[in-house]
């Protein structure tokens, strides 16, 4: 090893150890890139108890940031430019950002509607904190969004407005939502959406369509999706004829002020192409679909420090560290594959294939993100591969857990013929890596939900790095510092 490349492995080292400065150069493959924000990449939550060491990159695309021995992972981003999280192996040659043409504002219409008999709790800055905020380590909507578009989406607010409503007094059930919303409706008729009309809700095109790019509706009050009560109200993504025009619908959000941040976005996710994005699970006893690998099952709800289903603040521990959505609801099904450009696809034709998968929550590389193969016993079903680290809002443990089969390769079988709406049939299912291992104990999912926490193949004690469903084996061989993992599949 030359003399350089020794010092720069034990600077690397006292790092990793110790905490220190560091120091690195972001361009975008020819030239220093200025205005990089630069900061450690630390578990998001709703009141992070410090302040996340940040910076930006100078004109020469610069930057020093003194990081904490914990730090192994710096978040690197600029509004128009490709966001990426990069390990410590990484830092010392220079980063490059590669360009995202597709970047955009998404602007929320957010009304508050208290009741005469119930008035609102949370504070609207509070509200606009967990909606809107961008500040590094805090766990919003705004941030979540920012990152799984890999830095294509920006969340802002557009419009805020208080209704207050003597017509729907308590009690309030589900099945008075859609009346409530219609009852917002009615009174949005002659306001004007302004900027925040910028997307095609269907198709994500940077377009207007007469839509509120996203109209979110907060009442007062605990979620249902926690609490099991009936006198609560669970979050729901409604399209919504409008009362003045029944041929036309808008998307919108119904939602109490006390959900959970993973509710908010997977609601989300399902306005954003008018439910293209489906529910990956079946219902709470069918162990095979996503789990925790998934916000549209389980994975919304990642992130749970106790169990309290009959008392709250629910927000602060509850499902503030949603999982990301896997490589086929990220890429083919939001906003109708409108992000397909963010995961990099290798689609293997031949029966076998070995090679390096990158992480899925990077930016796309040299390296494949997802692999899928195609399962010769049914038409249109295909098989996928995709690795997953404890990275971003990844990091959420449920109750403190983490262990074997928490990160690595995650398989899963996918069929797209069973996405629907309304009736959820799991086209997803992922393979466990551990089966017969113990359930966990609590705290759980809401009503008892399988976790399929360590379904993620890996190398090393107490792991797996050999699996099958069907007629694909595979194999993990070799993990390095960047969070690759090498990988051979063969197909019978």
């Amino acid at each position: 090893m030359s003399a350089s490349l020794r010092a720069i492995s034990l600077g690397l080292l006292a790092t990793a150890l110790f905490g220190a400065p560091v120091e690195g150069r972001i361009t975008d493959g020819r030239h220093g890139l200025p205005g990089v924000r630069v900061y450690p990449d630390r578990l998001p939550r709703i009141s992070p108890a410090g302040e996340v060491p940040f910076t930006q990159t100078d004109a020469e695309g610069r930057f020093q940031l003194d990081l904490e021995a914990a730090d192994t992972v710096l978040i690197v981003e600029k509004d128009g430019w490709r966001r990426d999280l990069v390990p410590a192996a990484d830092w010392s040659r220079d980063l490059i950002l590669r360009p995202e043409p597709g970047f955009r504002r998404e602007a929320v219409c957010l009304v508050r509607l208290d009741f005469t008999d119930e008035p609102s709790k949370l504070p609207d800055g509070a509200l606009r904190e967990l909606i809107f905020s961008r500040r590094p380590g805090v766990a919003s909507a705004a941030n979540y969004l920012y990152e799984v578009s890999k830095g294509a989406l920006s969340l802002v607010e557009g419009r805020f407005l208080k209704l207050r409503s003597a017509d729907h007094p308590a009690p309030r059930l589900d099945d008075h939502k859609q009346a409530m919303a219609a009852w917002v409706l009615e009174r949005l008729h002659h306001e004007a959406l302004g900027d925040c009309d910028r997307v095609d809700n269907r198709t994500g095109a940077p377009k207007s369509d007469g839509k509120p790019d996203h109209l979110w509706i907060i009442t007062p009050g605990a979620p249902q999706s926690l609490t099991a009560d009936e006198a609560h109200l669970k979050a729901v993504s409604l399209l919504m004829p409008l009362p003045w025009d029944q041929t036309r619908r808008w998307p919108l959000l119904f939602m109490t002020e006390e959900v959970p941040l993973g509710n908010i976005v997977h609601e989300s996710f399902h306005a954003m192409g008018e439910h293209r994005v489906d529910d990956l699970y079946v219902d709470c006893k069918d162990p095979f679909t996503a789990g925790i690998w998934d916000l549209m099952d389980a994975g919304q709800y990642r992130g749970w420090d106790r169990s309290h289903p009959g008392e709250g603040p629910w927000v602060e521990d509850t499902g503030y560290s949603p999982s990301h959505p896997t490589a086929w609801v990220r890429s083919e099904l939001w906003y109708r594959g409108h992000f397909r450009s963010t995961v990099s696809r290798l689609s293997v034709k031949r029966r076998t294939w070995e090679g390096w998968i990158a992480p899925a929550s990077r930016a796309p590389g040299a390296d494949p993100q997802w692999v899928t193969l195609p399962d010769p016993r049914k038409k249109g079903r295909f098989f996928s591969l995709e690795v997953r680290r404890p990275w971003g809002f990844e990091r959420g443990r449920i109750g403190g857990r983490f262990g074997p089969g928490m990160e690595g390769l995650v398989v899963a079988r996918i069929d797209p013929s069973l996405l629907s709406y309304g009736d959820p049939k799991g086209p997803v299912r992922v393979v466990d890596a551990h089966p017969g291992s113990p359930e966990p104990p609590k705290p759980r999912f809401p009503c008892r939900m399988w976790e399929l926490d360590d379904a993620a193949f890996n190398l090393g004690s107490g792991e797996t790095a050999k699996g099958r469903s069907g007629p694909l084996s595979w194999e993990v061989l070799d993990t390095d510092a960047s969070g690759r993992m090498r990988v051979k599949v063969t197909l019978k």
